[in-house]
């Protein structure tokens, strides 16, 4: 039976996450006919081999099937989605994190809001932070923005002909961020509608220390294009100068407030790391990076 909706999974290195996410999807009851396709964007730490010993001994393949996706040849979240959008079969595409756990009726729910309808839709997102025993109050899944809203990609479902019209997601975008943003924005401005599915919940695992300072540097490098793309979204000219300045005087804040406490907030370390992120992006999408590509190119033409 074809499936109404393939649920995509895109995991990097989830050994000791991604069997919580698995677990969930096994429980999921629907009267929709789904799949779960498995994209593996070049783990290197055991999560391949958790994937095939859950597939062979752990899932009841009666129940719904598996496709198991080789996605490691191009590293991020875009190339990852994509490379499971080209294996999924389903006319809806719900898509959520490996570190994450769906709740009960999250597939029955988006199923329901897509089945007759072509449209982007985005869930209820329940934060939970590693080792605490409760979760979150829930967010709606549609974020406003000043240009569009837009959905988040841990709990979010989009209809094959939607997704198609825009090519999937933007792989030129950083490997982490505002991909889910973009692709909402492009979805809407090729005319489809984004709806609110209250009843597709998920418990949102909130990222560890080192998995943050790495994603915020990455959002901080990806605020400077989405400026340069969507200035009705963020206005600001990012130049090199002005975000260095700002990168240094925001490290001399926190510096001087961490010698003062003995400790860094957490928070404050994230500006830290999203100012430098911003200056990264200033030197990559600017003119610098323009001719560091150029001369990289013209050295490996030439053979030196």
């Amino acid at each position: 039976m074809t499936p109404l909706v393939s649920v995509i999974i895109c995991v990097r290195n989830g050994a000791d996450t991604l069997g919580r996410q698995l677990a969930a999807v096994e429980a999921q009851r629907s009267t929709h006919p789904f799949e779960l396709v498995i994209v593996d964007n070049g783990s290197t730490d055991g999560t391949a081999e958790l994937i095939r010993h859950w597939a062979a001994e752990v899932h009841d393949a009666e129940r719904f099937p598996v496709q198991i996706v080789d996605g490691g040849s191009v590293p991020g979240i875009p190339a990852a989605r994509n490379a499971g959008i080209r294996r999924a079969r389903g006319r809806v595409l719900a898509f959520c994190d490996a570190d994450d756990a769906i709740r009960d009726g999250w597939i029955q729910a988006f199923g329901d809001a897509l089945r007759d309808r072509e449209a982007l839709a985005g869930g209820s997102v329940h934060p939970h932070h590693p080792g605490d025993s409760e979760t979150g109050a829930s967010a709606l899944g549609v974020v406003q923005t000043p240009y569009l809203s837009h959905v988040g990609g841990a709990c979010m479902a989009v209809t094959r002909a939607a997704c198609d019209a825009v090519g999937g997601f933007d792989q030129t975008l950083p490997t982490y961020g505002f991909e889910d943003v973009v692709f909402s924005w492009r979805v809407q401005e090729a005319g489809f509608p984004l709806l609110s599915v209250p009843d597709a919940a998920v418990d949102f695992t909130v990222s560890g220390n080192s998995a943050s300072i790495r994603k915020r540097f990455r959002l901080g490098q990806g605020r400077v294009l989405m400026a340069r793309r969507f200035p009705a979204y963020d206005a600001r000219r990012y130049t090199v100068g002005g975000t260095l300045k700002d990168a240094v005087g925001v490290s001399v804040g926190v510096l001087g407030a961490a010698l003062r406490t003995r400790s860094v907030d957490r928070a404050d370390a994230g500006r830290v790391v999203a100012a430098w992120g911003c200056v990264y992006g200033c030197i990559v999408y600017g003119p610098l990076g323009g001719l560091l590509k150029r001369r990289l190119g013209a050295r490996s033409g030439t053979g030196s």
